[in-house]
């Protein structure tokens, strides 16, 4: 079952929010590895590739689920040309 983050005690939230600093903080070292941007922003980052491109994302889990497919992705060129 789903929660609802307004119904969390203080302990579960900070729970919560350390959690969700953790995957932004893995997500900028996958992107930092493969030469990507990332710029944090209040409530949204933001995401350069190498030839200018941009994603925006609203969650922690969406940033780190395309660091993850794009280092990822990454990993297998670079093993597919040795």
């Amino acid at each position: 079952m789903k929660q609802n983050i307004h119904c969390l005690s203080w302990n579960e939230e900070k729970i919560s929010t350390n959690k969700k600093l953790k995957l932004v903080e893995k997500a900028e070292s996958k992107l930092i590895q493969i030469g990507y941007t990332l710029v944090t922003r209040s409530t949204y980052w933001m995401v350069y590739d190498l030839v200018g491109g941009r994603q925006i994302f609203e969650t922690p889990e969406e940033l780190y689920k395309y660091s993850y497919r794009k280092k990822y992705k990454h990993d297998q060129l670079k093993f597919s040309h040795i």
